[in-house]
């Protein structure tokens, strides 16, 4: 917020408080008063000590000045702002004690800072907490108070979660047309964009409990489909992670630059954490191989099923289907051909799924290898020549060579030796193969 005080807004804050003081008439130890030292109030003036939000305001009391004049230029405090994510992150943790203690500490700082914006966001955090572990009662009176301030902010998806909270305590109270009422009222605001994916499913799927306890079974399916609707597009994490990429780059162009730092950062995490599931994926897929060779079935498939899990929360199709892949196989090592059809079957049927353009070469070569256990020699041959192609149109020799290494399988079963010898030389080709792999 700018000055309106003429030539104000060319000053430092130092010199905005020795303006401010001489105006008054005060001496430097007069505005000390007994909270604060002369020399103390000295430094701040040669710039040398940065104030919090708290001394500007008893400063800008004393000085008759409004607190933003000071505010102006400055960095934020965000004590309370950081207990605040602290204790939001305790509370989707389950740790509800040590989240009441850090909201609890969040909302003291917001009142001592007399921040009503960050005491309704504290107080809205507080409620769902309260709401948690039955305290309907102290729930309501504080997302009562969280309404009433936010009302007069521009924060309108902070305002529709309050609407929202509001509409569930009415749930929980079995008053289904008030939730209602302030659900959808919760809806309207959440509705213009920017979206909140998560608050508009957690919206409609109120709606929809609303609906219910009135006897609206339609309704209530309307608005579960709704719901789906909204958060089907993110099953997959990196479209998450894409959209807030998106975003960043939006920001970069529109020059808000820390909401682009805000939304890079949050792609980067969302992208670390399929990289730590796929790494799990891997080891306990190498485990699962080892388990293999040493004829250990049960711990094989203990270790196959992690992989299979790990590889789907992370929505990498063609790591899930490679994983009952290798299960497939090992039941027909185990002469359980019946058994290995159907887990083909339905790695194939992974495949079918939206894999990401990035994977399709690998997707592929899944698909050929199942397809070559399975018996199918013609549809395995397309599927690893197509991803061969891809894979050596991309320089990705490594990949490359493995799929080189299932058609010589391929043709060794179908007793074409001859196809079998041409892979191999490829393989032997020194032209065919990056330093990395000499």
């Amino acid at each position: 917020m700018l000055s309106t005080t003429p030539g104000a807004i060319d000053l430092t804050l130092g010199e905005k408080i020795r303006e401010a003081r001489l105006a008054r008439r005060l001496t430097q130890e007069q505005l000390a008063g007994h909270e604060f030292t002369k020399s103390y109030i000295s430094e701040l003036e040669r710039g040398t000590r940065t104030p919090r939000v708290t001394t500007l305001k008893v400063l800008a009391r004393r000085l008759n000045r409004p607190l933003s004049y000071f505010l102006d230029g400055i960095p934020e405090d965000r004590e309370a702002e950081a207990f605040l994510a602290i204790g939001m992150a305790q509370m989707h943790a389950g740790d509800a004690t040590a989240a009441q203690s850090a909201l609890a500490r969040a909302l003291d700082l917001a009142t001592q800072q007399d921040d009503e914006p960050a005491e309704a966001r504290v107080e809205l955090a507080l409620a769902a907490l309260d709401r948690d572990l039955g305290r309907i009662s102290q729930a309501f009176r504080r997302v009562n108070r969280a309404i009433h301030v936010l009302s007069r902010a521009e924060d309108r998806l902070l305002l529709a979660r309050a609407q929202m909270t509001l509409g569930s305590l009415r749930l929980d109270s079995r008053d289904p047309s008030s939730a209602l009422w302030a659900l959808e009222a919760a809806l309207r605001l959440a509705a213009a964009p920017p979206h909140d994916p998560g608050l508009l499913a957690d919206i409609h799927v109120g709606i929809a409990e609303a609906h219910l306890q009135m006897g609206r079974s339609d309704e209530a399916e309307r608005a579960l489909e709704a719901a789906l609707g909204v958060v089907e597009p993110f099953r997959d994490p990196s479209r998450v992670a894409a959209r807030h990429l998106e975003q960043a780059m939006s920001g970069v162009g529109s020059g808000r630059f820390e909401e682009a730092v805000h939304e890079a950062v949050q792609a980067l995490a969302v992208h670390r954490l399929i990289g730590y599931k796929r790494r799990l994926a891997e080891i306990h897929q190498a485990l699962g191989e080892a388990d293999v060779l040493d004829q250990r079935w049960e711990s094989a498939e203990q270790h196959y099923r992690w992989s299979l899990a790990l590889s789907t929360a992370a929505a990498d199709w063609p790591g899930a289907a490679q994983v009952l892949g290798e299960m497939a196989e090992s039941m027909l090592a185990r002469s359980l051909p019946e058994a290995a059809r159907t887990v083909g079957e339905t790695a194939l049927a992974l495949l079918c799924l939206d894999v990401p353009q990035q994977d399709q070469a690998r997707g592929l070569r899944v698909r050929g290898m199942i397809c070559r256990l399975l018996g199918r020699t013609g549809e395995a041959r397309a599927a690893l020549e197509e991803s061969l192609a891809l894979f050596e149109a991309g320089a990705r020799q490594r990949d490359a060579a493995l799929v080189r290494q299932e058609l010589v399988l391929l043709a060794i079963e179908a007793r074409d030796l001859e196809d079998a010898k041409r892979h191999l030389r490829a393989l032997r080709d020194p032209r065919r193969r990056t330093s990395g792999e000499l």
